[in-house]
């Protein structure tokens, strides 16, 4: 990984200068024919899969990832003679929760996705008639009962599969030997002090979170945007007033299959904007002469150029917020994951954009979208309003993520700040079905004694009126 192109963009050849890097044994594999993002069959395989399928694709990653960690006792002695004070972890890192509890360092898990971990337990879904149970993309908070049925299913199902896979892993780090240390892959979620979650309320729904669970509102974002070289303020001047599309599938989407490339490439051709497009795949039929590809672009310093008309994006949650930030009009192409869930949230939550579905897509469609996206000014106005929404916030972002760190680091854990009873009550006192069960009793009986005194006092009347008939 830290070979790749992109990753030596991002982080600069000093990377290791900067940081004390601890690395695990790996094996030397090929990473174009393994289960890596490098490998672009792979990848193609999660297109428009359901989460539950896209589960089974990535956790033997997950799981190979594990117990390489588990095996190098190398880095257990490293990290036990480093005495940290603080592990920062992405949510589908387990090794990092056996660390956590067998060293017994405080956590925090971060989550790109937004209000709907990975496994359900870590952001409770506090009322499933209004609370997604992970990304169904078109659902709101006003779901119908079709709706609240199938996120109901969807939540239980998404549960018993992580319930499937804790087994497996916690069977892996048993077997080497890191005894109650283990239970903390499926327990972390009773035990870290903070879930940084990338979440806005311009973009998602209001619901109810605990403190330990923090909004980071796109801290990833460039605070100051390097200027554009020659070339670029080059093809945007020759571009004139009609201006620039920017376009980027984000990291994974880099390389497409012919028949996607060659429509993409006719839409843009099609357009009579100049197409600037983060590509590094074979170079596509039909790519117009307005279609400057490469395999890098400055994507953050193109959008915020006030010649860029329109953003065409995965709408992965980085370009998400960036088209967010920026004020972008959007026509978005959802590939598998969160990316329809986001696709939707633009669509009509915001209204800043179209979304264009893979399984419906042609050139012909897509060419449609973002002309109309461009052409109606509804969509440029929507995109300001949410900006504007975003940008009013108490505390920079970035700030604000350091606080929260420091925090932890400060107070050597925020276990404040999660609630046990959340955590411990079983699924009958957090239903409160123990409660709905003795109102339920207590009617029945006052329902049988009611009609018991009825009959009772009917018969008595019959009795009675009987008797002065017989005197």
């Amino acid at each position: 990984m830290e070979k790749q192109p992109l990753f030596i963009e991002a982080e600069g050849l000093d990377f290791d200068g900067e940081f004390m890097v601890l690395r695990y044994k790996m094996p030397v594999f090929d990473l174009t024919s393994v289960e890596s993002t490098a490998n672009q069959k792979w990848i193609d395989s999660m297109i428009y899969q359901p989460y539950a399928t896209l589960l089974q694709i990535v956790s033997p990653v997950w799981e190979e990832n594990l117990r390489h960690a588990l095996a190098d006792k190398d880095i257990w002695t490293k990290i036990a003679s480093s005495k940290f004070d603080l592990i920062f972890a992405d949510e589908v890192v387990f090794f990092s929760r056996v660390v956590s509890s067998y060293f017994d360092i405080p956590l925090i898990l971060y989550n790109n996705w937004g209000p709907m971990s990975c496994d359900a337990n870590f952001i409770t879904r506090s009322s499933l008639a209004y609370v997604h149970s992970f990304v169904p993309p078109t659902y709101s908070d006003e779901m119908t009962f079709t709706e609240r049925f199938m996120n109901v299913l969807e939540y239980w199902h998404i549960k018993w599969i992580w319930h499937g896979i804790y087994i497996k892993f916690n069977s892996i780090c048993q077997e080497h030997g890191y005894g109650d240390a283990c239970d903390n892959i499926q327990d972390a979620y009773k035990t870290i002090s903070l879930y940084l979650m990338t979440r806005t309320d311009a973009v998602h729904y209001p619901a109810p979170y605990m403190p330990h669970v923090i909004s980071t509102e796109g801290f990833f974002l460039d605070s100051k945007i390097k200027p554009l070289d020659s070339a670029y303020t080059d093809i945007i001047q020759k571009a004139g007033k009609n201006g620039i599309i920017v376009v980027s599938f984000g990291s994974m989407l880099r390389s497409l299959d012919d028949k996607m490339s060659e429509d993409f490439a006719k839409a843009f051709a099609a357009m009579p904007q100049t197409v600037i497009w983060s590509y590094e795949g074979p170079t596509p039929k039909g790519l117009g002469n307005n279609t400057i590809v490469n395999k890098w672009i400055p994507q953050e310093s193109l959008m915020v150029h006030p010649s860029t008309k329109l953003f065409v994006t995965h709408c992965g949650v980085s370009a998400t917020f960036q088209a967010l930030h920026y004020a972008l009009p959007t026509v978005g192409v959802p590939f598998f994951w969160d990316q329809p869930f986001y696709c939707h949230k633009l669509t009509h939550r915001l209204k800043s954009g179209k979304t264009v579905l893979l399984t419906e897509m042609t050139s012909e469609g897509l060419k449609n979208a973002m002309e109309e996206v461009i052409s109606n000014r509804v969509y440029k106005d929507n995109a300001n309003k949410a900006a504007d929404i975003y940008h009013s916030q108490p505390i920079d972002p970035k700030k604000k993520l350091m606080y929260w760190v420091e925090y932890v680091i400060r107070h050597k854990g925020a276990k404040h700040l999660r609630s046990k009873g959340e955590n411990e009550l079983n699924i009958f006192q957090y239903f409160l079905l123990d409660i709905i069960a003795l109102v339920i009793c207590t009617l029945v009986v006052f329902g049988l004694l009611t009609v018991f005194v009825i009959k009772y006092i009917v018969r008595c009347a019959f009795h009675f009126r009987d008797k002065r008939k017989r005197d």
